[in-house]
């Protein structure tokens, strides 16, 4: 298996993706929804920081040792990916998002912190599941995905840091984003129309 930061963001989307176009028949495939969405958010968030190196995906404090250590031509500490609610703040951050003329952070919204934060919180749920009884209303799912998809186009073609080498990539990309889009929207649309 080979693979790099732009294929596993689109691998997490196409998860998305699939998962999505199930949940009408299996509510349990929302776990997946969740679990993917996680990971591609954090994928794009790397994608828009990295600019040609990992500095500005990595904690503030290593990313400032491995400069020095660069610079010394010494051996860098074990490099690690800074949290993803620290990555989600630097890419609101024009310090880290405009490292060119044209670049744009993502606009601050409650309603997108809210939703990452949600993310956040269901993912962890699911990733860390502690055995009890646990209820989860769907029907507002479908506005948290929609809004992470809207971050993801967002970084991928409006923040002006995101760089697709390949057409490939570029175009399959924009297809998953859209198809995920849409079947949010129709998921959105069924779950009102039940309510």
């Amino acid at each position: 298996m080979k693979t790099d930061e732009r294929e596993e963001s689109i691998s997490s989307l196409e998860m998305v993706r699939n998962a999505s176009l199930k949940v009408s028949e299996d509510f349990f495939q929302w776990k997946w929804v969740i679990i993917a969405l996680h990971n591609a958010l954090q994928g794009f968030m790397v994608l828009s920081l990295r600019n040609g190196n990992n500095f500005r995906v990595m904690p503030d404090k290593l990313a400032r040792k491995c400069y020095e250590a660069h610079r010394a031509n010494k051996p860098w500490p074990k490099e690690r990916l800074d949290s993803f609610l620290n990555l989600y703040k630097k890419i609101k951050n024009d310090e880290y998002m405009k490292p060119f003329i044209y670049s744009k952070s993502l606009p601050e919204t409650e309603n997108n912190d809210w939703c990452v934060n949600k993310l956040i919180e269901l993912r962890n749920k699911f990733i860390h599941f502690v055995p009890q009884g646990w209820s989860l209303n769907v029907s507002g799912l479908p506005h948290i995905c929609l809004t992470i998809i809207e971050i993801m186009k967002f970084l991928a073609w409006e923040s002006g840091n995101i760089f697709w080498h390949n057409d490939r990539l570029k175009d399959k990309s924009r297809s998953i984003l859209n198809e995920c889009e849409d079947s949010f929207r129709r998921i959105k649309e069924a779950y009102e129309s039940n309510s």
